[in-house]
């Protein structure tokens, strides 16, 4: 059709996928039924967290760098990040930005888990995402 436009895709928050990995019973009553409790860890997770949900960038000096990608190193907090393709959004705590490589940095509180890689499955799932 000449002039339409398409209907606008809607992006699935990779928060929702986490949600999904870690329990898929929470993630329908969350995601589909909309119901959500705080809990004690929650708002204390939210205000532990609030630095990071405030968009700022600033920049280093790099460390030398390379011939390709000289300059400073950029530490950008709260970028959001989308691709239509595979049809996700998500906003990173922090991404650094050194030379030709850019690297995601999300914060979670508590203890660091006890399994082989270090992460719980579920973070995996995000950082990957």
């Amino acid at each position: 059709m000449t002039g339409a436009k398409e209907p606008a895709q809607d992006l699935i928050p990779v928060r929702m996928l986490v949600q999904y990995a870690y329990c898929r019973r929470l993630a329908y009553m969350e995601w589909v039924q909309g119901e959500f409790a705080y809990n004690a860890e929650v708002v204390d997770g939210a205000y532990k967290h609030r630095n990071v949900d405030k968009p700022s960038k600033r920049t280093k000096p790099s460390k030398g760098g390379d011939a390709e990608y000289p300059g400073d190193v950029i530490h950008a907090r709260s970028v959001m990040l989308s691709d239509t393709k595979l049809g996700l959004v998500a906003k990173m705590d922090l991404l650094e930005i050194d030379g030709g490589v850019a690297t995601p940095i999300e914060y979670k509180r508590g203890t660091t888990p006890q399994t082989p890689t270090g992460t719980y499955p579920d973070h995996v799932v995000q950082v990957c995402a």
